[in-house]
């Protein structure tokens, strides 16, 4: 095996080039850093992780030198000069599993909220007895509010279907859509959805739907002529279908 010794000169000058990588990346290093310290210098540098990571040594002409493979060894160790190359190889992976990613076959730790709640020195606890966050007397006068405006608004949307009869005429307004007429189909819930909402039969094809949604019919439409709207959105009255064949 050829043996290399320590030239005198305490710094040089090196080209790291990888592949994924058009343009190489010159650096001075000390000719005294360990080669393990180099790799994990270089991880960052190249994105390949250091116990998985090859060093080659390359002469001005990118022609193969050695493999720099003793990571107790010194750099100044190897016949490096300025103006070389490092070639890294490697991956980014740690046993197989990409950097940043869970390994699927360990195990998580996890806790229910009764058993969370049993241990001391926790966060949740310290929130609690500072009355941070969601246990703060502003939070807690927040969400009541937000509750409050909530139920109104769901009394007041009953209220508005209750007073819109299943065949009625009406007039359909929402932001960044165009007023169409149709007749009142269904008013009430919609499958799980919160509040209450109207269906309409479009005079024309300017809905969403035939009257049904995620597979449950509420009304009979053709295709495209159906739609369910909040509301506050439904204004009913006398509105006779437009003649389309009049200009």
């Amino acid at each position: 095996m050829t043996e290399y010794q320590v030239i005198t000169q305490s710094y040089v000058n090196l080209t790291t080039v990888s592949e994924g990588r058009e343009f190489g990346v010159e650096k001075r290093y000390p000719k005294d850093i360990k080669i393990v310290d180099l790799k994990n210098k270089l991880e960052m540098m190249t994105g390949f992780v250091a116990s998985g990571m090859t060093l080659r040594l390359l002469n001005k002409q990118k022609e193969f030198l050695c493999e720099m493979t003793d990571d107790d060894r010194m750099l100044g160790y190897y016949p490096c000069e300025d103006g070389f190359f490092i070639e890294v190889k490697g991956s980014n992976t740690v046993m197989g599993v990409p950097i940043g990613e869970i390994d699927p076959t360990v195990k998580k730790f996890e806790l229910t909220e009764e058993e969370y709640a049993k241990k001391r020195g926790t966060v949740k606890e310290f929130k609690q007895k500072m009355k941070l966050g969601q246990y703060s007397n502003q939070h807690s006068e927040v969400l009541a509010q937000k509750e409050k405006q909530a139920k109104e608004k769901l009394e007041n949307e009953k209220k508005l279907i209750d007073a819109m009869a299943v065949g009625s005429r009406c007039k359909v307004s929402v932001v960044g859509h165009p007023t169409r007429l149709g007749t009142v189909m269904y008013t009430g819930e919609l499958g799980g959805k919160p509040g209450y909402f109207v269906g309409v039969k479009y005079d024309e094809p300017l809905g969403k739907n035939d009257g049904s949604v995620d597979g449950k019919r509420y009304f009979e439409c053709a295709p495209n002529y159906g739609g369910f709207v909040k509301p506050e959105n439904i204004e009913v009255g006398d509105f006779p279908e437009e003649d389309l064949d009049e200009l």
